[in-house]
């Protein structure tokens, strides 16, 4: 059922976007709604989410122990690329310039990686109660996570980096309002507690 639902959000996705592109009358628009089309089935798919959860799935599989490069890959397809799809998708569709798209797409990487990073951690730091999850399976299912190769202390290092990085990008960006709420959000997800 869980693929099922995944293949069917996916495919109302495309049927959302596909009608508003039917209706919109502005060339520019329908232009922008195409690339943001593109950018959303990119990283949803075979280079993204479904891709990196391929590759996830074969090593735990095949017992493999994966190396901190296959993790980054696991965790840059499916956790960053989708944080990425959604922070470009917003830009794309308002116009925004190139520059800052680029910007964006780097935010979700370090944001998506942070956060899975802070997820690794949890699994060892946190409680069954504070997590709401069970604790420890990482280690309980010997899956090689960020931290059984950085050492707890490393992984909230980088972590804590790639949080930061993610955070002064977007005082790169171009946009003329606030990102006070943007800031925050990405602060709540990168020290969260569960």
């Amino acid at each position: 059922m869980a693929v099922l639902a995944g293949d069917a959000l996916l495919n109302y996705s495309m049927e959302i976007l596909s009608e508003a592109m039917m209706e919109e009358e502005d060339p520019a628009l329908q232009k922008r709604m195409c690339y943001a089309m593109r950018t959303l089935y990119y990283k949803a798919g075979i280079y993204g989410m479904i891709g990196g959860q391929t590759k996830d799935v074969e090593a735990e599989k095949n017992g493999e122990l994966p190396d901190l490069e296959q993790i980054l890959f696991v965790d840059r397809c499916k956790t960053a690329a989708l944080i990425q799809a959604s922070l470009m998708i917003g830009a794309i569709l308002a116009g925004a310039p190139e520059e800052d798209i680029a910007s964006l797409e780097k935010v979700g990487y370090n944001l998506g990686v942070a956060f899975q990073i802070q997820d690794d951690i949890l699994d060892i730091t946190s409680t069954t109660e504070e997590l709401g999850k069970p604790v420890g399976s990482d280690e309980r299912n010997h899956k090689m996570t960020y931290v059984s190769y950085k050492g707890l202390a490393g992984a909230k290092e980088d972590q804590k980096r790639m949080s930061e990085e993610a955070v002064s990008l977007l005082d790169t960006l171009s946009v003329t309002g606030s990102l006070e709420f943007l800031t925050e959000l990405m602060k709540h997800l990168m020290e969260r507690k569960m």
